[in-house]
Formats: C-alpha cells, sequence, structure tokens
C-alpha cells in the first residue's frame, strides 16, 4: 500500500509539469523547423490519400471500383473511411485549417454525389524528396508562419522552392493550403 501511493503522489508531482511544459510548447506560437517539415509531411500524405481517395492505414476500408462521369470529368468514389464529407473533412482538418480544406475541395472537384464523396479520376504524387528539404522562415506574424521549402527532386536533377503557411487554428498549428506539399 505504502510503494502504491508513493508512485500516486510521484506522479501528481510530475503530471503537472509535463502537462504545463506541453500546454506552453502548444500555445507559445514558436515552431521548430523539425515540427514544419513534419506538418509539411503529414500535409503531403494528407493531400494524396484524400485525392487517391483511400487512406492506406485505415482497418476495415471498403473501396468501390466504380468510375462515372460528372459534368465531363470522370470520378472514383472514395473509399469507406472517406465517404462522407463529415469523414473527409474530419481526417483532412488534423493539418489543413478549415479554409484550405474548402478551397481545396473548390480547385479539385471534391464532390458529394449521390451521397457519397467522389473526387476526379487521376495521377498521383511527384518526384520530389519532401524529407530532405531545406526550412527557412520567411514570415513571422502573430498566429501565422510561412516557410520556404527548398525541396529536393528524387533523381537530384532540380531543387523546387515551396512556400507553406502555418496558421494556429484553436490553438494548434495547421498547413493553410491543401496543395502546399506536393
Amino acid at each position: 500500500m505504502k510503494k502504491f501511493l508513493l508512485c500516486l503522489l510521484a506522479a501528481l508531482l510530475i503530471l503537472p509539469v509535463g502537462t504545463t511544459i506541453a500546454a506552453k510548447k502548444q500555445t507559445s506560437g514558436e515552431l521548430t523547423n523539425q515540427e514544419v517539415l513534419t506538418m509539411a509531411l503529414e500535409a503531403r500524405e494528407h493531400f494524396w490519400n484524400a485525392m487517391s481517395g483511400h487512406n492506406p492505414e485505415a482497418q476495415n476500408s471498403t473501396c468501390e471500383t466504380k468510375i462515372f462521369e460528372y459534368r465531363g470529368i470522370p470520378y472514383t468514389y472514395m473509399c469507406s473511411e472517406f465517404s462522407t464529407k463529415a469523414k473527409l473533412t474530419d481526417y483532412l482538418t488534423q493539418i489543413f485549417t478549415k479554409d484550405a480544406i474548402a478551397k481545396g475541395f473548390e480547385k479539385y472537384n471534391i464532390i458529394s454525389y449521390k451521397g457519397k464523396m467522389a473526387v476526379p479520376v487521376g495521377d498521383g504524387s511527384n518526384l520530389l524528396g519532401w524529407e530532405k528539404s531545406k526550412i527557412k522562415l520567411v514570415s513571422k506574424k502573430a498566429n501565422v508562419r510561412t516557410y520556404e521549402f527548398a525541396v529536393p527532386a528524387l533523381d537530384g536533377s532540380v531543387t523546387a522552392k515551396r512556400k507553406i503557411t502555418f496558421v494556429k487554428e484553436h490553438n494548434k498549428w495547421k498547413v493553410d493550403q491543401f496543395d502546399a506539399a506536393i
């Protein structure tokens, strides 16, 4: 019993310190280059998963392979994990701002058709090595940070320049453009 009380007391003393540090980091307004790179990689993954209509990490996912045409564009239905606008939006709001998602749906013709989410049929990905990006802060305002990424091509031929803006939304940093990391 004494050991249990001792462990409980130790946990109570340590927990508030850890919680305070985590809370300060989340609301401090500062981002490290590693956090920025991690969010850019997550944004890239979320974008391509949405555009393919499937999250490879989803369990018990079912996919319909039917292609249909809507307003002259070939579409395919998204898999079950993205079957409704609410499900897809919940997934995307993990990393993107609400404004980025709305503009992304419009720009990439992501629609709800006959009660299911659908995405235009297309190719995917590019040949950029985001993991090896060089990152530089180029703008810092109250709750907005813009970083420039020098992203090498996987074949070493060129380096692409990309700017990604992060906005603090509900005390969490999010990417403010749906296709920022492609």
